[in-house]
């Protein structure tokens, strides 16, 4: 999720499949009044888990490692 977008465009409920592979400032964004629902769901991380292993030069990129 892109909190930065969700701040300036007013959304104000954001739904993510699960939180476990990355975790964004979900806390700053509840506190700015914006909705988190974070649905734990086992395909999503399982998703995740499979495209980190295939392509963690993409992964790594993505998220500045």
């Amino acid at each position: 999720m892109c909190s930065g977008a969700a701040l300036l465009y007013g959304i104000k409920r954001i739904v993510a499949g699960e939180n476990r592979t990355f975790q964004g400032p979900e806390e700053y964004l509840r506190s700015q009044g914006v909705e988190v629902v974070v649905q734990g769901n086992e395909e999503c991380e399982r998703l995740m888990a499979e495209f980190i292993t295939a392509k963690p030069e993409l992964w790594n990129e993505d998220i500045g490692v």
